[in-house]
């Protein structure tokens, strides 16, 4: 019985040496497998055999077994790959991924990811990596764990809302123009709209559209006098598709106004801004309980050809819009449109004004979109500018009479305050008295805004006059005399006489319109789309802000300095289209696409687990484990946190195989199977004397 024991006993440190060294030899096999944990095995001796003795009962071993076959889950060594969608683990954890189709779920070490055909992230076996989806923007994960899939291989375009253009404008630049906007005008042979006598400096900058086409915005600067300077912002006339200035000859112009520098410093004071909208001017809906945003479509430019000024609509539950006919039975009609009537239609908040009706036709000239639908007492008012030369706002045929002729210098201050023009045929003449050495009206035109000129409205003595259109104390127009005037020698009195071409197509952009952003702003169209639909206000960066008192420079910002003119820096926020040329991930497991247009776009974030007990889990081939009873379920959460570690990104986690310590146990485990050995075959021997024996 004793021999065999001991045959048995060898046999089963034969067996299981042989088994033990089954795991040094995987692990040496392993040595160069991604992600791969060395595996240890640990032995236990197995039953004892009870035999009697002189000291009594004692055991006598029968053998050992394989006690356990447990895995180092120590981090491998990182090697660095040009691929930025290989991952490496740093600390605890494992990558989710599911079987392609199935709800079966893996843990795996190895981060050498890919994108498949269909966009999802999956392993070098085609299992897919778990994550979340992220918001775009923020990069805030939602929903619950799922396929990481890569659907975004565009970035969609943004319209542009803020243009930046930081200039110096020379000091010592000379005006080069009267009213800088009354320049614009396109030519369509040369493909210019300002004629480059008339500025002083010009920069181009380039916006969007919301489907990424881009358009040159160009902005023209000139002085008006010491530290004023006025631009036009323009575009090219065939883009600007705004409702009621696309069909005019002006198309193009969108906004003017004024900057002021400090006259110490050069630093920008304060600036204004005013909208070009066109054919329709001066459009009020302050009487309005609901209405605030008004859209005008023009449908036929050629059907308003004349200025007319303070039409009035007004909305009653009983009769609907009802037109400046009925709100004034002493004028029946338009002055300028007799045949003009008010189209009511079924939709309360579009209006449709046609203004020749002479022939029974219906057709819309005007269409007028409401934000909101109409309540009882709405009301809505607007100007019609004739469609020639609309944006202009000038001083005309001015007749020098005495010593002021070939003698005078006119300058227009305010050219807002010329709403109107003057009468065809009729003018203003303003007179020099010598006596009360004042200047007078000596004719008025007899129509309009400009025959409520009061004396009170001009100021003057023998070296300039100054007229208030207006009636804001602010002399508009001012005649300067190089030499003090005096009467003719026959006694005639000198004079000025002049006509106004004046607009409504001007509308002030307020400083409260600037409290959001800071930023005075402009509507470009360049889309062209119904009711104004793509419309798009862009704000006006100078490198100054209001801040709802005063306007502050920030650290980089226009200047008026003695030196040439010139772009320190200009920007836009939009961008075009773009198409994917790459892929981030950070150490919190953010996924992101770099694109063509210089984008980058929070993608998905990827997920890891852990658990109490990873010696538990299952190996499944192929770098894969799954969970057990023994492991517990698994826990989930976003790398770095609860634990868990962070990922390297252009890096794979190597075997921590140390093949010096696998040859070290190798040895060791071959000289016990050799001993092992040693013990059977003496058991032979003793077993052939035993037998021999009986012979």
């Amino acid at each position: 019985m004793s021999l065999n024991s001991s045959l048995y006993a060898g046999t089963s440190g034969l067996g299981n040496t042989g088994n033990a060294l089954q795991v040094t030899s995987n692990n040496i096999s392993n040595m160069n497998t991604i992600g791969f944990k060395k595996g240890t095995a640990s032995f236990a001796d197995t039953l004892y055999q009870t035999i009697g003795t002189n000291a009594g009962v004692s055991q006598v071993g029968l053998g050992m077994n394989v006690d356990n076959v447990a895995q180092v889950f120590t981090d491998g060594s990182l090697e660095t790959t040009s691929n930025a969608t290989d991952l490496a683990i740093g600390g605890d954890g494992f990558f989710v991924v599911s079987d392609p189709g199935s709800e079966e779920t893996y843990y795996t070490r190895a981060g050498n990811f890919s994108f498949n055909e269909s966009g999802a992230l999956v392993t070098s076996g085609g299992h897919i990596l778990q994550g979340w989806y992220v918001e775009g923007d923020t990069g805030e994960e939602y929903g619950a764990i799922t396929d990481l899939i890569l659907t975004e291989f565009t970035s969609p375009p943004d319209a542009t809302e803020e243009i930046t253009v930081i200039t110096n404008l020379d000091s010592d630049a000379e005006s080069k123009s009267m009213v800088l906007s009354n320049l614009f005008e396109y030519d369509e042979e040369n493909g210019t709209t300002v004629d480059s006598d008339g500025y002083e400096y010009q920069t181009v900058v380039t916006a969007y559209d919301s489907l990424g086409s881009s358009h040159e915005v160009t902005i023209y600067y000139d002085k008006k006098s010491g530290t004023e300077w006025e631009y036009i912002i323009t575009c090219d006339p065939d883009e600007d598709n705004r409702g009621t200035v696309a069909a005019l000859d002006s198309a193009g112009l969108l906004a003017r106004g004024t900057i002021t520098f400090s006259q110490s410093s050069g630093d920008v004071v304060s600036m204004t801004m005013e909208e070009y909208t066109g054919q329709i001017g001066n459009v009020d809906t302050s009487g309005n309980n609901t209405v605030k945003t008004v859209n005008f479509e023009i449908q036929d430019t050629e059907a308003l050809s004349k200025d007319q000024y303070g039409i009035s609509l007004k909305y009653t539950d009983a009769g609907g819009w009802i037109g400046p006919n009925l709100l004034d039975p002493e004028n029946l009609q338009l002055t300028n449109y007799p045949d003009a009537e008010v189209l009511i239609y079924s939709d309360e908040n579009t209006i449709y004004i046609s203004l020749d009706n002479s022939a029974g036709g219906n057709e819309a000239d005007i269409i007028i979109n409401l934000d909101e639908d109409v309540q009882d007492g709405d009301t809505l008012s607007f100007d019609i500018n004739n469609p020639i030369d609309c944006n202009v706002q000038d001083v005309t045929e001015i007749d020098y009479q005495g010593a002021t002729d070939g003698n005078t210098t006119l300058t227009i201050n305010n050219p807002s305050a010329m709403e109107e023009s003057t009468p065809e045929g009729e003018s203003i003449t303003i007179e020099w008295d010598s006596t009360l050495k004042t200047w007078g009206f000596n004719a008025l035109p007899l129509a309009g805004t400009y025959s409520l000129l009061t004396g009170d409205n001009i100021s003057g003595d023998a070296t300039y006059v100054g007229i208030d259109l207006n009636d804001d104390g602010e002399a508009d127009i001012t005649f300067t005399f190089e030499e003090e005037v005096e009467d003719l020698p026959n006694g005639t009195a000198p004079s000025i006489t002049f006509g106004i071409q004046g607009s409504t197509a001007w509308r002030e952009v307020t400083m409260d319109e600037a409290e959001d952003t800071g930023y005075l702003q402009f509507t470009a169209d360049f889309l062209g789309g119904e009711a104004g639909s793509t419309e798009t206000d862009i704000s006006f960066d100078i490198g100054s802000k209001f801040n709802g008192n005063n306007w502050v420079n920030n650290s980089l910002s226009s200047t008026q300095y003695a030196k040439a003119s010139s772009t320190i820096y200009q920007d836009s926020d939009g961008y075009s289209s773009g198409d994917l040329t790459g892929i981030g991930v950070l150490s919190d497991g953010l996924v992101s696409g770099t694109y063509s247009n210089g984008q980058e776009i929070a993608l998905f974030k990827i997920a890891l687990a852990d658990f109490n007990n990873p010696n538990g889990l299952k190996n499944e081939g192929g770098n894969l484990y799954s969970a057990t009873t023994d492991s517990g379920a698994a826990i989930t959460n976003k790398p770095g946190q609860n634990g868990l570690g962070s990922l390297s990104s252009y890096a794979l986690e190597m075997s921590n195989v140390d093949i010096s310590e696998e040859f070290v146990s190798m040895i060791e485990l071959q000289t016990a199977y050799e001993a092992n050995a040693k013990i059977i075959s003496t058991v032979d021997e003793m077993m052939t004397t035993v037998i021999g024996m009986k012979r």
